[in-house]
């Protein structure tokens, strides 16, 4: 039995002219650090309908974002970078983009596709290496909004440091008042980040976003989104719950532990 012929390759111009129309998707990430209430944050954009933000990518945009910027740099790594991404020569760094975009979006916003789509990372191992800060920018967000111009970020943390490092989550390499000071250093870096670019960046925290009692938080989150704020989302966030703390297992007994919020 003969197999089908192969769809014929889709021509240059209609080709741009997807990467084109995949570039203006809207999308929403959450940058975040570990164990502060961003999986709340989180279940709380996906109720906006329309949304699809996904889990945690265990870093792999940063490494994409690191990788296309440094291909980038050379006329002789564009033209390599080219060439892997395509399975062909004579291909350009702007294929390269293409394809990232492509990929991106086959993985987060597949057919079909969503209005909103995005995910939420926390980037533990370069959150405990305060050198590695910068990539969060330049190899995170800046490459992102390279793929997708419209692109949003909300950096989220937790306004008591001392609970986050009180975590088994970050007590695996560092004393807790270690990591404090390096969360602290982050969340400097999220703030001056967010002030030179409040276009595209927000704010907020577990206390902030949870605080029935002062809402200008929430209410300017969904400003930033130009998303409007129902009663039912509200209701939702002031409704956090418990904080889980990770999960620990001594023999074949498995015990929960619960931070106090």
């Amino acid at each position: 039995r003969r197999s089908p012929p192969p769809a014929p390759a889709m021509g240059v111009a209609a080709e741009s002219a997807t990467c084109k129309a995949l570039a203006e998707q809207q999308c929403v990430f959450i940058i975040a650090l570990g164990r502060t209430g961003s999986s709340h944050l989180l279940r709380l954009l996906n109720s906006i309908d329309g949304y699809r933000l996904s889990g945690e990518t265990d870093n792999a945009w940063i490494y994409l974002g690191r990788f296309l910027q440094w291909s980038g740099k050379d006329t002789t790594q564009r033209r390599h970078l080219g060439r892997l991404a395509a399975g062909r020569g004579g291909t350009n760094y702007s294929d390269a983009i293409c394809h990232a975009r492509r990929m991106m979006t086959l993985l987060h916003n597949p057919l079909p596709r969503a209005r909103v789509f995005g995910f939420k990372e926390i980037y533990s191992d370069l959150v405990r290496r305060s050198s590695a800060h910068s990539e969060i920018f330049m190899h995170g967000v800046e490459q992102i909004r390279t793929l997708f111009p419209r692109a949003k970020f909300i950096f989220h943390w937790r306004r008591n440091t001392s609970r986050i490092a009180a975590s088994d989550f970050w007590q695996l390499e560092r004393q807790s008042a270690v990591a404090r000071r390096n969360f602290e250093r982050l969340v400097g870096r999220f703030r001056e980040y967010a002030a030179a670019h409040p276009d595209y960046t927000y704010e907020t925290t577990l206390e902030g976003i949870t605080n029935k009692s002062d809402p200008r938080q929430l209410e300017g989150l969904f400003r930033f989104l130009g998303e409007t704020l129902v009663p039912r989302l509200r209701k939702m966030a002031y409704r956090r719950g418990g904080m889980r703390d990770w999960v620990e297992e001594t023999h074949t007994r498995k015990i929960k532990r619960t931070l106090e919020n």
